[in-house]
Formats: C-alpha cells, sequence, structure tokens
C-alpha cells in the first residue's frame, strides 16, 4: 500500500513518519508542499495511492474522482475540514477523518495570548528593551469588556473560557448552534457587532462566510473593536481590515491566518504596532501535536486494514 503525506506537520518530521509507515507495510511518498497542494500539484498523484496523510489541500470532487477507485480513506491531520469537499467525498465513498476537538485548550490559550499581544503591545515592548528603551505605554485592559465569539466549537469555547478567566463577559455567534454547550449566550451577527469590544473568529471558512468581516460589518462594529483570527484568513477581508485600522475605527488586531501564507513581507498590515501577527501556528502545544499525530495515523491505519 502507498500513502501520500502532504501534510506540513508530518513533512516537517519525515524520518520519523517515513519509519512509523514503513513498519506498518505501507510506502510513504512525501510530495514538496508549500503549506498546501493545490488542485493541480494533487492530480500528479491521482491513481497511485491508497491512503492520503492531507493537510489543508484542495480536494475538490476532480481529485476525488481521479483518485478512485483506488483511494480508500483521507486521513485529514488537524480539525479544519474547509479544504475538502465533504459531500464530493460522501458521495463517492471516501471517508475522511480528522481530529474534532484536538485544538480547543491550545488554540483557545494562543488566542488569548495574541489578543495581550496586540492590546498591550507585548512585542513591541520587547523589541524596544533589546534596543535599550524602557518604554512606559497605557492600553485597554480586558476586564469588563465584551468578547463576541464566532463560530462556538469546542475552540470557540475554549476561548469563551479564557476570556471569562480575564474577567470578560462572553456572546457567541454560530449558526449551527440553538444553545450553547457552556450556557453562553448566542446572538445574530448583527447583534455580536452590536455588542462586542472584542470579535474572535474561531469558525470553519464556508462560500457563506467568505469575508465575513468586511467593510460592512466593520462599519457595524463597535468604535475601536479588536479583531482577532485563530480559524481561516479569508473569513476576513484584510483590505477592509487595514482601512478599518488607519481610521481607528479598529483598536487592534490580532491574527494567525492570512489570505496568502506566509504573509508577504510588503503587506500593509505590518506596519502597524497594533496588530500582532503569527505564522497559522495557534495549535502549537507539544500535547495538542503528539494527539493529532497519534490519532491521524490511528484514523488511516484503521480504514487501510478494514
Amino acid at each position: 500500500m502507498k500513502v501520500l503525506v502532504s501534510n506540513i506537520m508530518m513533512l516537517n518530521e519525515q524520518a520519523r513518519f517515513d519509519a512509523v509507515l514503513r513498519e506498518k507495510g505501507i510506502e510513504p511518498i512525501w510530495p514538496e508542499v508549500n503549506q498546501f497542494m493545490g488542485e493541480a500539484q494533487c492530480m500528479e498523484f491521482a491513481g497511485q495511492i491508497d491512503g492520503w496523510l492531507a493537510g489543508d489541500d484542495r480536494i475538490t470532487d476532480a481529485v476525488l474522482e481521479a483518485f478512485l477507485p483506488r483511494l480508500k480513506v483521507i486521513s485529514k491531520w488537524g480539525t479544519g475540514l474547509d479544504s475538502i469537499d465533504l459531500e464530493a467525498a460522501k458521495r463517492r465513498g471516501v471517508p475522511v477523518c480528522n481530529s474534532p476537538g484536538a485544538f480547543r485548550d491550545a488554540v483557545g490559550e494562543y488566542a488569548i495570548g495574541l489578543l495581550l499581544t496586540a492590546t498591550r503591545r507585548l512585542a513591541r515592548t520587547d523589541r524596544m528593551i533589546r534596543q535599550a528603551g524602557w518604554p512606559k505605554g497605557r492600553f485597554p485592559g480586558m476586564a469588563g469588556r465584551t468578547m463576541g465569539v464566532i463560530g462556538y466549537g469546542a475552540i470557540g469555547q475554549g476561548v469563551g473560557q479564557r476570556a471569562r478567566g480575564l474577567g470578560m463577559e462572553v456572546i457567541a455567534h454560530d449558526p449551527y448552534m440553538s444553545t450553547a454547550p457552556d450556557g453562553t449566550q448566542l446572538v445574530s451577527f448583527p447583534e455580536l457587532l452590536a455588542q462586542a469590544d472584542v470579535i474572535c473568529l474561531c469558525c470553519n471558512q464556508t462560500a457563506e462566510n467568505y469575508h465575513l468581516i468586511n467593510a460592512d460589518a466593520l462599519e457595524h462594529a463597535r468604535d475601536g473593536v479588536v479583531v482577532v483570527n485563530v480559524a481561516r484568513g479569508g473569513l476576513i477581508d484584510e483590505a477592509a481590515l487595514v482601512a478599518g485600522l488607519q481610521s481607528g475605527k479598529v483598536g487592534a488586531a490580532a491574527l494567525d491566518v492570512f489570505e496568502t501564507e506566509p504573509l508577504p513581507q510588503d503587506h500593509p498590515l505590518l506596519q502597524f504596532e497594533n496588530v500582532a501577527v503569527s505564522s497559522h501556528n495557534a495549535n502549537s502545544t507539544i500535547e495538542a501535536i503528539e494527539y493529532v499525530h497519534a490519532n491521524t495515523l490511528e484514523n488511516l491505519f484503521k480504514h487501510l486494514t478494514a
């Protein structure tokens, strides 16, 4: 059996997982990947594999058709499945597995860390001290403010839990929920915009919510709103966010994801001291990563040996 390994996390430890797979009698295929494989690169491996340890690869209906009848399973590293045509996979009988809930704590912690980095200028203070400065700033605190979480699954609930630890009120918007498991008040998107001092994006990206945070949404948000994104870059219209930062409508932004990754060095978001940026790495705890490694392999083996 042959398995395509295209997720960045296992590619970064190729020797380790090459050995694990070969011990199971599986021959791994290791492509060169820049973040994820587009449809054309995926097609290069059509008909050659029995299983796929996938990353954020663009696995479309056309890709699935080309990989059949040989492909038995797609085991996605991580939680998000928005890059895979799930309806097509179901229709064609290809099981798609992931690790739901695995990053609740890791991403919840990171979202709050990014929020404080942006609002309290932590990175700037660090840089200035290293350059012999000793800055004394005055910045907004979070206690008593309202955190509006968009997408209230495991990660959103993890953010909400930690926001309450800062003394924040928490509201959430999730079109797939009628009640929140932890009792958080669910509101409409317009209500969230009107009430939230901080908007934290924790949802999957879909065709319906692409550029959810755009110029119109920011116009209806509170003055000085802080935007946090630990979900997907396409949820934010970056040009509108830049305009909001320039006008002061947006008080700060904390961003782990972007429409183009890696983020170009000339991107206008990098000109703002009240913007904290990160490298799509909010899941970066040892515990979470090792759990997902193990679960992703288990999902693969379960379907290949069935």
